[in-house]
């Protein structure tokens, strides 16, 4: 489970430090000599990602294009604000998805064998799981014709699991396919949209708990959901299938900027590598409300996700500010040394009994960039947000 440090809690411990001055007045970013910086066995150096190197890599950097449509939970209800599942938001495999908390994908392979690949979001709106979850989920197929036919098959298995089962109208979306269990309060709702099929679902822990259901409630939040994301989904327009391998896998050399991920620390990722627009990168947040605010604060509008964390914000202050969002002492978050050589990083140590969590966390600017990295050393730490820094000059100055 060191899924939980790298993946989701990079940026899931982030608060403003107590007693400080909120706006305080930038300062002039030093000149740093980057050939005496420990970089340990890290790579420091910028990359052109170019083009996919396979099929697999293709359909996962579709996924991502796919992503920066998704609305956030958190814009569909302000409530649902927390998040807490590690699983893959970015997916090729279904049975690697959100989506297997929500539904039995036992036979998914065999009712949707054409699948290229998806991305779903998550939320609750409570922070024990004690609330409401909504999951949203699409998926990109080869055709209109083919998406159509697998919502079909996908909520027919979907529907057949229980015999309690109940068809559903979602009157605003006559062409979902929907159903709940009687006295089950939860509902699933398959949608065709293109050559798209989205999936969302609704499960009320309280409520089931309390043995109490509500049709009416579940049909509405339903509807509240697919309000944001069929409009914004239908702006989306898949690569068509055999062009996959043509696109570029990096936007605005966000991905290049960062570093590569050790090839001895796989399982420290749940998705894969990804460079993303405007608030995508909430998507992946344990805290998402306030990730969304230091966002929406500094104007980060770039994220890029390799081997560290790499935000885009407004400008150089802006950057400075995200660094310390995600380097200074704050709740659970004591300081530690910054890396030698490098005084515009900032270190932290987790103090909490979050036994999941990564122990060490690292942050740093330069110029409109911000990073972030994580180690279980602090020495390891330091070695990731050191050779990330490098890569952010070298690639500056090209």
């Amino acid at each position: 489970m060191r899924l939980l440090a790298s993946a989701v809690a990079t940026v899931a411990l982030t608060a403003a430090g107590c007693g400080s001055d909120p706006n305080p007045a930038p300062v002039a970013e030093p000149t740093i000599d980057i050939s005496t910086l420990d970089v340990g066995p890290y790579d420091a150096n910028p990359r052109d990602m170019g083009k996919p190197k396979n099929a697999g890599q293709a359909a996962l950097m579709e996924a991502e294009r796919l992503g920066n449509a998704m609305p956030l939970v958190i814009d569909i209800d302000p409530a649902f604000k927390y998040n807490g599942l590690f699983d893959s938001l970015v997916f090729i495999d279904a049975k690697s998805s959100v989506m297997k908390n929500f539904t039995d994908l036992s036979n998914f392979t065999e009712d949707a064998p054409d699948l290229i690949s998806g991305f779903g979001v998550y939320g609750r709106n409570d922070s024990d799981d004690l609330g409401i979850e909504l999951v949203n989920t699409a998926m990109i197929f080869p055709t209109e014709q083919r998406a159509t036919e697998v919502a079909a098959a996908l909520e027919r298995r979907d529907f057949g699991r229980d015999p309690q089962s109940q068809a559903v109208a979602i009157p605003k979306f006559p062409q979902a396919r929907a159903h709940w269990v009687q006295g089950k309060q939860a509902i699933n709702v398959w949608l065709p949209l293109g050559r798209l099929v989205v999936f969302s679902a609704v499960y009320d822990q309280a409520k089931n708990w309390f043995h109490k259901t509500d049709l009416a409630d579940l049909v509405n939040r339903a509807t509240t959901s697919l309000d944001k994301v069929v409009p914004s989904l239908s702006a989306f327009h898949p690569t068509p299938p055999d062009k996959l391998m043509d696109q570029p896998m990096d936007i605005d050399g966000m991905l290049g900027r960062t570093m590569v991920r050790p090839t001895n620390a796989k399982g420290e990722w749940l998705n894969p590598p990804g460079a993303y627009i405007g608030y995508t990168g909430v998507a992946f947040a344990s805290d998402p409300a306030d990730t969304r605010r230091w966002y929406e604060a500094n104007g980060v509008d770039r994220f890029g996700d390799y081997g560290n964390e790499v935000y885009r914000a407004r400008d150089t202050a802006a950057a400075q500010k995200v660094r310390d969002e995600l380097g200074d002492p704050a709740k659970h978050m004591k300081r530690a040394a910054a890396p030698k050589n490098l005084p515009v990083a900032k270190c932290r140590e987790y103090n909490g009994r979050e036994t999941l969590a990564t122990r060490f966390y690292c942050s740093v600017y330069h110029g409109r960039y911000a990073a972030f990295a994580a180690g279980e050393q602090l020495l390891d730490a330091q070695q990731r947000i050191s050779a990330q820094y490098a890569i952010l000059v070298k690639a500056d100055s090209k």
